[in-house]
Formats: structure tokens, sequence, C-alpha cells
């Protein structure tokens, strides 16, 4: 099915709505439901699931993914669809606790990253979208004088879809959504996988300053001996909250920081020292990563005490004979990874970009040198707690 504007503006304030329960043969089945808790393994399963995946073998039911301080968006079934609702707009969100707290942002249902989008294999989805952004400021002598008015559209990125909802401003879709209006994407995505989301109107502006998400379409069954205890997602973004040249607590993020480089490097919106609480999880278990770099620049991402294995890049799955442990990989811009690895080094390891700048906030570290910035830390159920300094720091000054 192809774009279509919605008939009246829907609510400005998006809907978190929950879906039908059902089994995975129901294509009403639920994917899950909202955001699961942090600290216990026992996550939630996606549609329940018992089908054959080889010939006398049955499949089980994947995990719910986490999506650590941000919402999952299970949305609701309608006459056999699963509509998701989506207001862009701007909004105030912490994103640091040093040497800036809050910034001016965009986002999606008043968070950036937008709330996970996890939907189910095989099924169509209808994703509504109302523009609430408000006016930009012209960059140049080209633009007309005064704001001007803020059109944006939405691009799912790495699944196919029809070309008229593609989501690309002026070529797919020659007219954007303008403010105040509400606008439809209809599509079955091609197969299961970790997708993105992200405005593709003014790009270099929108996605950097916030307009991004993760889509992710659940198998409806996994071989048990790949199902992993531990499902998390994690999108990769900088900001830059500068006036008059220097970093000001709750101002308008710029897309094009003096330089060049952005200061404040986050994971799911928010620096490792303003995340405040590790990832618990328990020994022996399979932990998944779902990695997505919605930034400008290259991440080189590091587990520390453990080696990872890549399993799927931007959707598509890695044959188990041609996987390879690592324990760093380079995220480029746009590219999203799926990590595993096996928890069998009880401690308090980190999950960091290894840029030098990228764990610092601004020009600063954390508790007594922590590395904060694109920081998670990973906590084993049972180890000795990470130190409560670290997650409540507040710079060299105090802030």
């Amino acid at each position: 099915m192809g774009t279509r504007p919605l008939v009246g503006t829907l609510a400005a304030a998006a809907l978190v709505l929950a879906g039908c329960s059902g089994t995975a043969t129901d294509p009403g089945a639920q994917p899950g439901a909202g955001q699961a808790d942090n600290r216990s393994d026992e996550q939630e399963v996606g549609p329940d699931a018992d089908v054959g995946l080889d010939e006398g073998e049955a499949g089980v039911a994947p995990p719910m993914p986490v999506t650590p301080g941000v919402e999952n968006l299970t949305g609701e079934v309608r006459d056999g669809v699963r509509v998701f609702e989506l207001t862009a707009s701007q909004f105030e969100q912490k994103i640091a606790n040093f040497p800036v707290e809050t910034a001016k942002v965009w986002g999606y249902n008043g968070s950036t990253p937008g709330p996970t989008i996890i939907a189910n294999e095989g099924e169509e989805i209808r994703v509504e979208i109302t523009n609430e952004l408000p006016p930009t400021d012209p960059r140049g002598p080209s633009m007309p004088p005064g704001p001007s008015p803020t059109a944006t559209t939405i691009h799912f990125h790495g699944t196919h879809m029809p070309n008229e909802d593609d989501g690309v401003a002026g070529i797919s879709q020659p007219n954007p959504i303008p403010p105040g209006e509400s606008f439809a994407y209809q599509f079955t995505p091609e197969h299961a996988g970790s997708f993105a989301y992200h405005s593709h109107t003014d790009g270099a502006v929108q996605e950097l300053r916030g307009l991004d998400g993760m889509l992710l379409v659940l198998p409806s069954a996994v071989d048990p001996q790949e199902r992993v205890d531990r499902d998390f997602v994690m999108t990769l973004q900088q900001f830059a909250p500068i006036q008059d040249g220097k970093l000001t607590d709750g101002v308008l993020v710029q897309p094009f920081p003096p330089g060049g480089e952005f200061p404040i490097d986050t994971i799911n919106g928010v620096t490792g020292d303003a995340s405040r609480e590790p990832l618990t999880i328990r020994e022996g278990k399979t932990i998944r990563i779902r990695v997505y770099n919605a930034s400008n620049s290259v991440h080189s991402m590091h587990l520390h005490g453990h080696d990872f294995t890549v399993t799927s890049i931007n959707g598509h799955p890695i044959a188990p004979p041609d996987r390879n442990e690592v324990t760093t990989r380079e995220v480029g811009p746009g590219n999203f990874f799926e990590m595993e690895f096996t928890a069998d080094n009880p401690g308090n390891w980190i999950f960091h970009c290894h840029f030098p700048h990228h764990t610092a906030n601004g020009p600063f570290s954390g508790y007594n040198g922590a590395p904060v910035g694109m920081t998670r830390v990973f906590h084993y159920e049972g180890y000795e707690p990470v130190p409560q300094e670290y997650f409540e720091y507040e710079g060299p000054s105090g802030r």
C-alpha cells in the first residue's frame, strides 16, 4: 500500500498502544508489552510459538527486546494491520549529568531515540505520524527571512517497502508532511531482523537533532539453540548543545557544531553516567546487543572481559560457519549489528565506543576518571555493585 495523508490530524500527544494477545499464527499476536525490566533475566517473550523449524524440531518464542531507558511500542491490531502512532516534536530531555544536564532535542513521542517499534514477522504494519515540529531558523542568505515551516517524513531504514512508502522528501515522497498534519506509511516488512526509522527530510539537521529510532521485526519462532536469554537494544547518537561557542544547559542541539565534533556521545539518548543503573545479567546466559548508529561518526564498539560474535548485519543473519569472535567492531553511520556473547566472566564490565573523545562528556571524564559518554555497564547478578557514585557524579566542580 502506498503512503496516504490521514483524514484529519491525530492528537498532538501520540499514544503508546497495547496490542491484542494471541498466538504466533494469529495476525494479532502481541510482540510484547511495554518496557521490560532491565534488572531481570526473566525477559518477556515475543509471539507465542510452537512451529517446526526443521522436521521433528519445535521452535521457541524469541525473548522480548529491552531498550534501556526507552519505551517499546507494540501498537494495536486494527483490521489485521498492526498500527503504530508517532508524534514528531521538540522537547527538553536529560542527556547527561555534566557538564550540561538537559538539551532541547527533536524526537518521537517525547523521546530521542524514539520508541522501539516492534512487530511480528509477516504482518502488515501501518505507522501514523503527526508533525508537531517547530519552525526552523534559516541557515544562510539563500533562505527566506524569518523561521521556515518544518516539514518532515519517515524512512524505514534497511527493510523494503513500496517506493511510495520510502519517505524520501522531494523524491519518493515529493511533498513532505507539513506542520500540524498527519500521514501514514503502510507495508509488510520483508523479513525478521533489526532495522531503523528516521527522518529523510533535511536529514543533516533532523536526524542529528534526534529524529531516529529502531524498528524490530521478531521471528515467529527461533531454533532453541539460537535463542538468547537477554536482548538489549542500543541506539548510538551524538549531540551538540552549544550556544555562543560553549556547552550550555537547555539549548537546542546544533547539527553543525564548531569544528565538526559533537561533544556529547550517548547510548539511547543519555551518557553512561546519566543511565541511572547498570544492565544486570546472569552468569551462563547468552546476551544479544542490537546496535544502531544514528550519529554522524563511526564508532568502534568494544566489550570488556568477553568476546562477542556478530550474528547479523543490517537485518541479515550471518550463517554460523561464517561468524568470528571479536572484542571490537566498527559501526558506521546508518549501520546496525546484532552481537552476542556468553556471560562467563562475572564482574562489572563496560561496553563502549573506543574513540577516546567518545567516552567523555565534552572534555570531562566521570567519577574517579571513569568512562562516560557512549558507555554502558553490564553488571553480573550477585557480584559487587557498580559504585553508585558513577551514576551520581556531577563533574569536576559539581556541575
